[in-house]
């Protein structure tokens, strides 16, 4: 089946991605990598009028750390995380739990943040950063 047809639009700051979604309510989409909402789509399960392409905001890629916490962009995908690229103080944790999500070629595109906004029962990121104490 194909999607339904839908307005893109492609921000270019935080700011605006924030105004454009929240201009259309319940009727407008979120799409970084697409493994969650690409299926909903073309199934028609999901029906926005807008979808807006947060991929390209590189801030929500960003990796911070300090003595106290990390940070993890919500665009940072499972595969970042699966290498190594953010700062490991949880014995492994978060490195074995992408490891174990879907196959690579997921990995490669699927974000933690879209993970954890898809709030399905059944994925692995809520459980693991409910279990850290994540904010």
């Amino acid at each position: 089946m194909k999607a339904a047809a839908f307005d893109y639009a492609v921000p270019k700051s935080i700011a605006e991605a924030t105004a454009l979604l929240g201009s259309n309510g319940a009727a407008t989409a979120a799409i970084a990598g697409g493994q969650s909402l690409l299926p909903m789509l073309n199934l028609r399960v999901a029906l926005p009028d807008l979808v807006v392409d947060l991929g390209r905001l590189e801030e929500l890629k960003e990796i911070a750390a300090t003595r106290t916490n990390i940070r993890v962009g919500a665009l940072t995908t499972h595969a970042a995380i699966e290498d190594g690229k953010l700062p490991e103080a949880f014995g492994g944790l978060m490195q074995k739990v992408a490891s174990k999500i879907s196959y690579r070629a997921v990995r490669n595109h699927g974000t933690i943040g879209g993970s954890v906004a898809l709030a399905d029962p059944a994925a692995d990121w809520p459980g693991c950063l409910l279990a850290l104490g994540a904010q």
